[in-house]
């Protein structure tokens, strides 16, 4: 057994976690029937090669300051609900509830066996996994399960997660664009457009919808794009489309831009898909309202997207939450009123998460992957929808969250046709 001590950015996810569950979601879909005794090998062995996964927090002593992660031999309470139940209520079932970070591990597992193949679902814990960090737990349980080698790259846990050393400001000429891009939103947020609500009931929980583009649907729209857009500034686009669309349709009102929350990957390069652990910083992007169609708002998208690749300004979320960094205490206090993480009022419009193209590899004799479904927790109650994009066999997997009292189920799913038809310019 090891200690880790519990970073900021686990910290901040720890505290989020008390107003709304901070699951992150990833699903996939083999070709076969998973063996439940194999899975649950593979689930333990993969535990066992990132320690975070099976991490729990240390009990607090009273008028402690700090909280640990305590890093057990092996998982303690690892579990799978084994089920054939309508998909569906599966996941929204597992994904409204998040893990219990004071048992081992960090995440809830559920299988659902369906005529065509089974559902793997996963349920991670946000303090402890991020984006990057679920696919990598995902490929180790493919190849754990498959009988395949499994090494894990990137470097010891306890130096990856040195957040200070890796990703704060060494110097001014760091620190300059970091604030420059914290302090230069500030007139995109006067008016900022919220998400008419629709249906939802008292129960809350999540909702979640699910939209699946194919290869030739991909082609349609990535040619949609301006010259120097990615795929990531389309979807962003069209999101922010879609919810000026929902708002006009629900006689909603309508601010002066739709801003986008969307998280970074701090990880270097070197080790950029490895180590789990929760390495997500976030920048925003804004689209305005009076954006006419999909090639010009994905145009204002790339334009911001481009800037933020060059200048590094997503490690600003370090140097607002560590300690002892370069920013002065002036400063640090005027920016952290602006950090959604900690602010009791979150000001951003909604949240979308891209996790690239993604190989995962086979199961072994449970056949290959076909489907990859992956949606960010709402990190607040005040932003109703939130969309994973994951890339799998050159189609997309759209993951749609809706908070359940803001959003009804019907009313979600009228949420992910609304998108589709704004990405590719059909329903399905």
């Amino acid at each position: 057994m090891r200690t880790l001590p519990v970073t900021s950015l686990d910290e901040a996810f720890i505290n989020l976690g008390s107003k709304t569950p901070m699951s992150v979601e990833f699903e996939v879909k083999v070709s076969g029937r998973l063996d439940i005794d194999c899975l649950t090998r593979a689930l333990r062995a993969a535990a066992l090669t990132h320690p975070l996964a099976r991490a729990k927090l240390a009990p607090a002593a009273i008028g402690s300051r700090t909280l640990t992660w305590v890093i057990p031999d092996s998982a303690d309470y690892l579990s799978v609900e084994v089920t054939d139940e309508p998909s569906r209520i599966v996941r929204a079932r597992l994904q409204s509830v998040a893990p219990n970070l004071y048992q081992s591990p960090s995440f809830h597992v559920a299988l659902v066996r369906e005529d065509d193949g089974d559902r793997l679902m996963f349920n991670l814990h946000h303090a402890t996994f991020d984006g990057m960090g679920g696919i990598r737990f995902l490929i180790s349980v493919a190849r754990e399960y498959a009988g395949t080698q499994d090494p894990a790259g990137g470097p010891d846990i306890m130096q990856a997660r040195d957040l200070k050393k890796l990703f704060g400001s060494r110097r001014l000429s760091d620190l300059t664009p970091r604030v420059a891009k914290v302090a230069g939103d500030l007139p995109n947020r006067r008016r900022i457009t919220k998400v008419t609500p629709d249906g939802g009931s008292a129960d809350g929980g999540y909702v979640l919808s699910q939209l699946r583009l194919t290869a030739d649907e991909v082609a349609i729209a990535a040619g949609r794009r301006p010259r120097g857009a990615t795929i990531n500034d389309l979807v962003i686009a069209a999101h922010a489309l879609t919810i000026i669309r929902w708002n006009s349709e629900h006689a909603g009102e309508l601010g002066d831009t739709v801003s986008v929350m969307m998280p970074v990957n701090l990880r270097p390069a070197e080790w950029s898909s490895e180590v789990v652990s929760n390495f997500a910083s976030y920048l925003t992007v804004f689209v305005p309202t009076t954006a006419n169609d999909l090639t010009e708002a994905t145009g204002l998208v790339r334009d911001e997207t481009t800037t933020l690749k060059q200048n590094g300004a997503a490690n600003w979320i370090v140097d607002v939450l560590e300690p002892g960094n370069l920013l002065p205490n002036v400063l640090k206090r005027s920016l952290t009123s602006l950090l959604p993480l900690v602010e009791k009022q979150f000001v951003e419009t909604t949240t979308l998460s891209n996790l690239g193209r993604q190989a995962v590899p086979a199961f072994g004799d449970a056949g290959e992957v076909r489907e990859l479904w992956f949606s960010p927790p709402l990190v607040s109650q005040t932003i109703p929808v939130s969309v994973g994009v994951a890339g799998h066999n050159r189609e997309l997997f759209f993951g749609f969250r809706g908070g359940g009292a803001a959003m009804s189920q019907d009313a979600l799913d009228r949420f992910a046709l609304m998108y589709r038809e704004t990405l590719v310019g059909h329903s399905a």
